[in-house]
């Protein structure tokens, strides 16, 4: 008996170091800086109404001023409003009618479903098909310390471009959309290694939402639905960047 208690022993202590290497290994796209004086960080955000956008709470925190950034234009942030039980950052700036938003799917995902995220990770344009695995809990970063939070996780089907960055940080804040276009996350953390990501679930983005009061748009984005035969979410991403739905969000420090 003695033997098999120090076996158990054993097999819990290995047990216990795979999970703690699995966990270090979940990258946080926290204040990823893009200038050499290290000033700056960037994230990306998405329009849901005129003059509203979303990112993750993370990339917000610690930001003395922000902008809202396409290849053409900066539309500086005027005020933003952080979640205090979930990685979510609302962000609100000048409306601008010119850009069309993004709508909530009305369903949560189900089990196998395909998601896209469509991103800027390490500054560059990114897309991401994944499925949908299921809800489970996830440390994230707070103020000064970590709380636990219901999070989807996803497994990685397809990417592009292929020769993007393996760490996602800067794609934090980007939206998951189902194949019709309707958002049903908001895109956290990732474990490289693995091809997982974690977004934050539908239903706390769209009830930060409605507590915040936002209203509807003047116009939505229309695109494609997307099916397996049809390179359609490749085209939805190049569009929600080039309409400017989707951008890039840059946060000074100092």
């Amino acid at each position: 008996m003695p033997y098999l208690a120090s076996n158990r022993s054993s097999e819990y202590a290995v047990c216990l170091a795979l999970v703690v290497i699995l966990w270090t290994s979940a990258s946080f796209a926290v204040d990823l800086r893009f200038q050499s004086d290290g000033d700056a960080a960037q994230g990306t955000a998405f329009k849901i109404a005129d003059g509203v956008w979303l990112t993750a709470r993370h990339v917000a925190i610690s930001c003395k001023a922000m902008n809202i950034e396409s290849s053409e234009t900066s539309l500086p942030v005027e005020r933003w409003v952080l979640n205090a039980q979930s990685d979510i950052a609302l962000l609100l700036t000048e409306p601008d009618i010119g850009i069309g938003a993004l709508s909530f799917s009305p369903r949560h995902p189900e089990t196998g479903e395909v998601g896209l995220m469509h991103g800027y990770p390490k500054n560059q344009a990114f897309d991401l098909k994944q499925r949908y695995l299921g809800e489970r809990s996830l440390r994230v970063p707070g103020r000064g310390k970590k709380a636990k939070q219901k999070v989807s996780y996803w497994a990685e089907i397809k990417r592009y471009p292929r020769s993007a960055p393996t760490e996602l940080g800067g794609a934090s804040g980007a939206p998951v959309l189902d194949a019709t276009g309707g958002i049903i996350g908001l895109h956290i953390a990732s474990i490289p290694r693995r091809g997982r990501t974690f977004s934050v679930p539908p239903g706390l983005l769209k009830a930060f939402v409605q507590s915040e009061g936002v209203a509807k748009p003047e116009a939505l984005i229309k695109l494609r639905n997307d099916h397996d035969a049809a390179l359609g979410w490749l085209v939805n991403g190049a569009e929600l960047r080039a309409f400017k739905t989707i951008a890039r969000v840059q946060c000074l420090l100092e």
